[in-house]
């Protein structure tokens, strides 16, 4: 039987997420504690891979070159082009769903931004696609900062890092309000989370190894960017 990916329905229509402070707000922290690697600048052509409401646009537009927000959800396209309808440096592109070309979104990219959506790819298969279609629309030096990619494999040292990176950020309050709101309103996205394969399993090794394939750079960062302790974060450079 055709494995279906049930994350595929859930992002494509709007929900708690797009108007979350606590998520904008983890975005701003993001770009803040990214900066330092990324090098985020007014020579750059950014690709906002899988690019939700465009929160990365809406912090970022006003310092880079350019950004395209990309995402194979409607609902988020939508939600995008009428917000960024006005902003002259900010374009919208829908994904293909197979990943077969990625050059409808864009060419000449000098940095990729991809937080929070890998572990949502279908299998090992489709990361290849998606490194080897970035390979193709990136310039030489391009640099593609895989973010917050999740697992399920959570400690009660993750969860005392994700309460203390809370705190310290000033996400707090906003966190409690986002999780009241999961399991007050959204039994649809707790649904799939209590399935146990509900994220892809990608490996470090896997990473690594396919970087050397394709010959590029693969570092499994150390940082804590995001709330999510056990996440990981790879920097890929083509």
């Amino acid at each position: 039987m055709e494995y279906i990916n049930p994350w595929v329905e859930y992002w494509n229509r709007d929900k708690i997420w797009s108007k979350s402070k606590f998520w904008r707000k983890q975005m701003e922290v993001f770009v803040r504690l990214t900066t330092g690697i990324m090098d985020y600048n007014a020579n750059d052509k950014i690709l906002d891979f899988g690019c939700g409401s465009g929160n990365f646009a809406e912090i970022t537009a006003d310092r880079v070159g350019s950004v395209v927000c990309a995402d194979m959800s409607e609902s988020y396209i939508s939600m995008c082009s009428s917000k960024f309808a006005e902003v002259p440096n900010v374009t919208v592109a829908r994904v293909n769903p197979d990943l077969s070309d990625l050059t409808n979104v864009g060419t000449g990219f000098t940095k990729v931004i991809c937080f929070s959506v890998m572990h949502y790819f279908t299998d090992l298969d489709y990361v290849a696609r998606f490194l080897s279609g970035i390979q193709r629309i990136a310039v030489p030096g391009t640099k593609l900062l895989v973010g917050d990619i999740g697992n399920n494999n959570r400690t009660w040292i993750d969860n005392f890092r994700a309460l203390s990176f809370t705190l310290r950020e000033g996400m707090f309050l906003d966190a409690l309000i986002l999780i009241t709101r999961i399991w007050l309103s959204d039994s649809h996205y707790r649904k799939i989370k209590q399935r146990g394969d509900s994220y892809l399993s990608i490996p470090d090794a896997y990473l690594l190894e396919l970087g050397k394939e394709l010959g590029l750079k693969v570092t499994v960062l150390e940082n804590q960017f995001t709330v999510n302790a056990n996440y990981r974060n790879v920097l890929v450079e083509y």
